[in-house]
C-alpha cells in the first residue's frame, strides 16, 4: 500500500532539518515558518460555536546560491500546515526556482500573483477572519504554472509581471501586472489581471499606504469585470503602535464576492518578543440575502522562526 505524500513529508522534513541547521558549503538554504493559532467564538447565523483555527501556519525552505558576481539561483518551497487538526496537514503555497541579478529576478513555479502581492500590508487582518479575501475581493490568487519577472530596486519604483499558462488548448492563458512606488512614508501602486480567476475576467486594483510616526493608514480599491458584470469594492485600514502594543481597525464594502458585502474588524496585538505575539480581534461580515454572515471573537498567538 502506498503511503500518501502528506504523510511522508513530515518524516522527510525531520531528516533534513538537522542537516540544514548545521550544514556548511553546498547547502545554502534557510528553514523558516510560523505557527498562528486562534481560539474563536464563531456565530455564522446558526448558533455559536467555539473553534480552534490554524491561520495559514506554514513551514518553508528558501535560498540564494551565487553563480557568479552578477547572477544567483533562487528557490523557495513553502507549505501551509494545519495546526488545528490532522487533515491535509501540508498544502502547497509558493514554490519556485529562478534567477536573480542586477536585471531583477525571474522565477517559475506556483506563486502569489502580482495583484495579490500589491496588497502588501494594507490588510491588517490577513489570514484571519477579517482577511479581505472573505468579503472584499475574489482576486487574492496564488497561481500554478507561472513565470514572473520582478524589477530590481529603482529608486523606489517597482514592477512585476506574470504569465500564467493554462496548459489547456481550450483555455486562455492569463496575465497579472503590477507597478508602484514606495519610500519610508508612502507606498502606492496599481495592478491589473487579465483572465486570472476566470477566462472572461479583468481586474484593476489600486492601493495606497502611509506611515507617519506610529500611525499607519491604508486604502484599497478594486474593480472586477467578470462575464460582463462589473462590480467594485473598497477597504480602509488603520493602525497605531504604542510600545509593544498595536491597535488596529479595518472596514470595507464590496459586491465582488457577493452583493452588498460588508466587513468590519477591530484588533490589538501585543509583542512578547521580536518574533512572538499574542493578539485579539473581533470581526463582523455580512452580505445581501445572508450570502455571507458571521461574527467572530478570537484570541491567538503567533510565533515566527
Amino acid at each position: 500500500m502506498k503511503t500518501p505524500m502528506n504523510k511522508m513529508l513530515p518524516f522527510a522534513i525531520a531528516a533534513v532539518l538537522p542537516v540544514a541547521a548545521h550544514a556548511e558549503g553546498p547547502i545554502d538554504g534557510t528553514v523558516y515558518g510560523k505557527v498562528n493559532v486562534t481560539v474563536e467564538s464563531q456565530d455564522e447565523g446558526d448558533g455559536n460555536v467555539m473553534a480552534l483555527e490554524s491561520n495559514a501556519s506554514r513551514l518553508g525552505f528558501k535560498g540564494k546560491t551565487k553563480i557568479n558576481d552578477s547572477l544567483s539561483a533562487i528557490y523557495q518551497l513553502e507549505y501551509e500546515v494545519a495546526a488545528d487538526d490532522g487533515d491535509a496537514v501540508f498544502k502547497q503555497r509558493n514554490i519556485y526556482v529562478g534567477l536573480a541579478g542586477d536585471f531583477g529576478a525571474v522565477i517559475a513555479g506556483k506563486h502569489d500573483t502580482p495583484t495579490k502581492l500589491l496588497q502588501n500590508k494594507i490588510d491588517l487582518f490577513n489570514d484571519l477572519q477579517g482577511d479581505i479575501k472573505h468579503v472584499i475581493t475574489a482576486n487574492e490568487n496564488r497561481e500554478s504554472n507561472m513565470v514572473m519577472y520582478s524589477t530590481p530596486d529603482m529608486g523606489g519604483f517597482f514592477a512585476k509581471g506574470a504569465y500564467i499558462m493554462s496548459e489547456d488548448s481550450e483555455v486562455d492563458n492569463a496575465m497579472s501586472l503590477s507597478a508602484g512606488w514606495q519610500n519610508d512614508v508612502i507606498y502606492a501602486g496599481l495592478a491589473y489581471d487579465d483572465a486570472v480567476r476566470a477566462e472572461d475576467s479583468n481586474v484593476l486594483r489600486g492601493v495606497v499606504q502611509a506611515n507617519v510616526g506610529d500611525f499607519q493608514i491604508g486604502a484599497l480599491y478594486e474593480t472586477d469585470d467578470t462575464n460582463g458584470a462589473t462590480n467594485d469594492g473598497w477597504m480602509l485600514s488603520g493602525q497605531y503602535k504604542m510600545g509593544s502594543w498595536a491597535f488596529k481597525a479595518q472596514a470595507g464594502q464590496s459586491d465582488i464576492k457577493k452583493d452588498g458585502g460588508e466587513t468590519f474588524s477591530l484588533g490589538a496585538d501585543y509583542k512578547l518578543a521580536k518574533n512572538t505575539k499574542v493578539f485579539g480581534f473581533y470581526t463582523d461580515k455580512s452580505a445581501d440575502d445572508n450570502a455571507i454572515e458571521g461574527s467572530y471573537l478570537g484570541l491567538g498567538m503567533e510565533h515566527k522562526f
